[in-house]
């Protein structure tokens, strides 16, 4: 199936509301027509959600692509928006965080 495809059908379960599932918080969120948010979040020492990735998606094109990727978990913090040095990180973080939402399913 493609990314497409995959977010779609992703759209139908998660939403703008963070969804506790085993080990952490899904999050599927529309910033407009063209584009969205697709987040896992993990909690903080003082309850707060921390984004483990979180990555802005563009549906303009025929495919979906990351254009922002922001991971506070990880250390040192990453942030990454999308230029030809990181296209391919970002587009792995994407694809590895869409399987993360479809094995929590």
């Amino acid at each position: 199936m493609n990314r497409k495809k995959k977010l779609d059908k992703l759209m139908t379960v998660f939403s703008e509301e963070k969804k506790f599932i085993i080990d952490g918080y899904y999050r599927l969120r529309t910033i407009d027509d063209d584009t969205i948010e697709v987040a896992y979040l993990v909690a903080g020492p003082c309850g707060e959600s921390i984004a483990h990735p979180q990555i802005t998606v563009s549906l303009m094109k025929s495919a979906p692509i990351g254009t922002k990727l922001i991971d506070m978990y990880a250390s040192p913090p990453l942030f990454l928006t999308r230029n030809d040095d990181n296209a391919t990180e970002i587009d792995l973080a994407l694809d590895t965080l869409i399987e993360k939402f479809e094995c929590s399913l």
